[in-house]
């Protein structure tokens, strides 16, 4: 008979659902509104018009496959590495703009969530500690079998 989880399992269990529906939530409301994306990534003024379209096309869908494979716990430390170094490099872009004077949106979760500068990277660097947190907690750990989604 399987026993009660411990406190532990159940936050951890939670803080991977919460952040793998972040991501998810942040993907699809880039992947439906593209234009808006990429005009805010253009906003930053750190990269030009070619480079924030291929940015704009990849990087939700990064996103969401990571998201997924937090939540259902497939190839989970590769999705929270990537998630990780996507948050130091929004923590950068952010700070940069912040730093900058550049009173933006920061596009993360499209135009339906707008944060100023510095709530978007307190909310960068919560996300980023806590999806390095998770992949600390997997390391030495045998990964999931395929079919153990939870």
């Amino acid at each position: 008979m399987a026993g009660i989880p411990s406190l532990r399992t159940v936050a951890l269990t939670l803080a991977r659902l919460a952040l793998g529906g972040i991501f998810l939530y942040a993907a699809l409301n880039k992947i439906i509104d593209p234009l808006g994306f990429v005009t805010d990534i253009l906003h930053y003024r750190l990269i030009g018009y070619p480079v924030a379209v291929v940015v704009d096309f990849y990087l939700p869908w990064v996103e969401l496959v990571c998201g997924v494979g937090v939540i259902f716990r497939w190839r989970e430390r590769a999705a929270l590495s990537i998630i990780s170094s996507l948050c130091v490099v929004f923590t950068i872009a952010l700070f940069s703009a912040w730093l900058r004077g550049i009173d933006l949106s920061c596009g993360c979760f499209g135009h339906q969530a707008p944060a100023s500068p510095l709530v978007a990277l307190t909310r960068t660097i919560a996300l980023g500690l806590l999806a390095a947190l998770l992949a600390w907690n997997s390391l030495g750990k045998t990964p999931p079998r395929e079919n153990d989604a939870w």
